[in-house]
């Protein structure tokens, strides 16, 4: 029996919102309102000069700031900028981790980043470290007021999404929700018939690991204890790496004696997310951390917001970071999944390898699934996303046609589902959405294995 092929597969938020899964928007809603309710119940301390600005909602603050920022942006400019100046969720938790190493008074803070303390949208509130009536420990206060905030706002991503995972996982019980999730199974069933499969997933939620549940996660399931010896020495596939963190992770904490073999906190896996409420199971967040230039960095089990390669510094992050080139060396093809393009630690891997591979005449194709509501042709999207997409892929987003003789993806106004292939590289694009594309298994598998008429 000739051996399988090896298809390396990236899942981003776009992937799990066919099963219920929250995008981006709804996200952002939800972490503004947490914000808000956060700093109602905050009571107040009568006695603290200092206690209006340590109850301030730094979240809305810094949201207010990207907006100010882009408002200034005409239409031809705003495609070309809002994919890092715009706010979204993951941004301004970014922002508050800026903030809370700007509030450090010298010398434990950055020179650069006390300049954020003196930006406009604070400069009512007085919380720069030179401001009048702070001292060091007036300081140290908005510090804490800002990190417990930004931890507040962590764990309740990580204990939501777990909620919903096991609302989810649920679901697969009855009828309707099978129902809901059978095109997602039988795409990666019809994908691993076919090929040795590796996944890295870029969500937090079950969603890929209930379609491929024997999949080596990079720790023992059953003891939750991380393999890192295993994942770095692995030669099989048959993976699926959740890269920024898991609902299945938690904190644990360790000896408290630095020499101790089993010293910090560290996270495990726990495989039994059902009792999502306990709170002496779950545990999202630890202590602060130091990464590079002496930053503070909230250490979590889901990688969240900005500096997101100062947080993958920890593991299990480090370790299954560490091997995404190796495997997009070695794979025969690539999927990319509901990814945005948005995480230049991902781009980079994928841009790097391309251009080495195309050298050696060995470019592998790649198929991209992706969901436009309007179906416009690639080469009439507006956004950052073809932008992102062009220049990670290294292919010119006006390159892509509507693979039908009778079709021209330049003068059609709607693709209505159909793939798109680009003239200059093997990359096929369907915008239908994931679980849709899911009809077209049988197709997408013979392009990805090499056949590149069967699209």
């Amino acid at each position: 029996m000739p051996k399988k092929k090896k298809l390396l597969i990236f899942l981003g938020a776009g992937s799990s919102i066919d099963q219920g899964f929250p995008s981006t928007r709804d996200v952002d809603q939800e972490v503004a309102d947490w914000a808000s309710q956060y700093v109602k119940e905050k009571k107040a301390d009568p006695i603290d000069s200092i206690d209006a600005r340590t109850r301030t909602n730094f979240y809305a603050l810094l949201w207010k700031n990207r907006l100010d920022y882009s408002a200034e942006q005409n239409s031809a400019q705003r495609p070309m900028f809002e994919h890092r100046t715009f706010p979204n969720y993951e941004r301004v938790l970014g922002d508050l981790h800026i903030l809370m190493n700007g509030v450090l008074a010298k010398p434990f803070g950055d020179p650069m980043h006390k300049w954020v303390t003196r930006a406009d949208v604070f400069s009512g509130l007085n919380i720069a470290p030179e401001a009048g009536d702070l001292d060091q420990q007036g300081s140290g206060k908005i510090f804490h007021a800002v990190e417990n905030q930004l931890k507040n706002l962590n764990e309740r991503l990580a204990k939501t999404l777990r909620v919903k995972s096991h609302q989810f996982e649920n679901s697969l019980s009855n009828a309707i929700g099978a129902a809901r999730f059978k095109p997602y199974r039988d795409l990666m069933a019809t994908l691993a018939r076919e090929f040795e499969i590796g996944v890295y997933n870029l969500n937090y939620d079950t969603v890929a690991l209930s379609a491929l549940p024997n999949s080596f996660v990079g720790f023992d399931r059953p003891s939750g204890q991380f393999l890192a010896a295993e994942v770095l020495g692995r030669s099989a596939w048959g993976f699926l790496y959740h890269l920024h963190g898991s609902v299945h992770h938690t904190m644990k904490y360790g000896s408290h004696v630095m020499e101790h073999d089993d010293f910090g906190p560290k996270i495990v896996w726990n495989d039994d997310i059902s009792n999502h409420q306990n709170g002496k199971i779950w545990q999202d967040s630890a202590e602060l951390t130091t990464q590079s230039e002496e930053k503070r960095m909230l250490l979590t089990t889901l990688i969240a917001g900005g500096w997101k390669l100062d947080q993958l510094q920890e593991e299990p992050f480090l370790s299954l970071y560490s091997c995404i080139s190796r495997h997009v060396y070695d794979a025969d093809a690539l999927l990319i999944g509901g990814y945005g393009f948005g995480d230049s630690h991902i781009n980079s891997i994928l841009r790097n390898a391309l251009r080495s591979r195309a050298n050696n005449k060995r470019r592998p194709p790649i198929l991209v699934i992706d969901y436009d509501e309007d179906r416009r042709p690639t080469a009439k999207r507006s956004g950052s996303w073809p932008m992102a997409m062009g220049k990670t892929l290294r292919v010119p987003p006006h390159s892509f046609r509507c693979h039908r003789s009778d079709r021209n993806a330049l003068f059609e106004s709607e693709l209505k589902a159909e793939f798109e292939l680009s003239s200059h590289a093997p990359i096929a694009i369907w915008n239908g959405g994931f679980a849709a594309a899911a009809q077209n298994a049988t197709r997408m598998t013979k392009w990805l294995i090499g056949d590149h008429n069967a699209l």
